[in-house]
């Protein structure tokens, strides 16, 4: 009879232990789901804080890229500023005038030896690089129009991120920036106000609603 309850007994435990682990793989399985929904959407805001981080890493590594090929160019193959090609066969509107030495085009294996890659569309909307030379940056170099490489149209969570990691304390704005393809004239045109003599960051482009572009010094002039 004894025998007979604790057999009884240990069934009835099997059995709850059995019911705590299927209750447990439930509980896991809808955690996972959520966590997965979460990094997808960007719906959970410290989620979408480390997203960002993530990309902002990745924005500011392109861009030191470009900035040290760039350099390369200028130091060891000799090119003058006017003379730096950004001719790639992704994007058109940078064919050189005169025509450019193949040794001072940043996306050529005699010059920058770089590939010109499309920006993720996890940064905003997936708009192109912009090498441009008709800016002066605020409180870089001289009042001459400095080259530069523009992301625009990137996610404000993105920009908060870049400006974080520059130490730029205050998202500032600008409603005139030139946005034009350098293709061999530096034109002082425009200002790229409150860069505070930052090389890099993140401003709110307000000519037409909020439009955050991340901005990288190549050359200061």
């Amino acid at each position: 009879m004894f025998g007979m309850i604790c057999k009884t007994n240990r069934k009835k435990e099997a059995g709850n232990v059995l019911f705590l682990i299927l209750v447990g793989v439930m509980l896991f399985g809808a955690l996972s789901f959520t966590v997965a929904q979460m990094l997808r959407t960007g719906d959970a805001e410290g989620v979408g804080e480390r997203k960002a981080s993530v990309l902002a890493d990745e924005i500011l590594a392109v861009a030191h890229q470009y900035r040290q090929a760039v350099q390369a160019l200028r130091i060891s193959n000799g090119c003058e500023d006017e003379d730096i090609s950004f001719e790639n066969s992704t994007i058109g509107g940078y064919t050189h005038t005169p025509v450019a030495s193949d040794d001072c085009k940043l996306f050529h294996t005699d010059g920058g030896g770089l590939s010109y890659i499309a920006p993720s569309t996890e940064y905003g909307d997936g708009s192109d690089w912009v090498f441009n030379g008709a800016n002066i940056v605020d409180n870089i170099g001289t009042t001459a129009p400095d080259l530069i490489a523009i992301l625009p149209n990137i996610n404000l969570t993105v920009c908060n991120s870049i400006n974080d990691k520059m130490g730029i304390t205050a998202l500032g704005n600008d409603a005139t920036i030139d946005f034009s393809k350098f293709t061999d004239t530096y034109t002082s045109t425009q200002t790229i106000d409150f860069a505070s003599g930052f090389a890099a960051g993140c401003l709110d482009y307000v000519n037409s609603g909020d439009n955050y572009f991340f901005y990288q010094v190549l050359i200061a002039r």
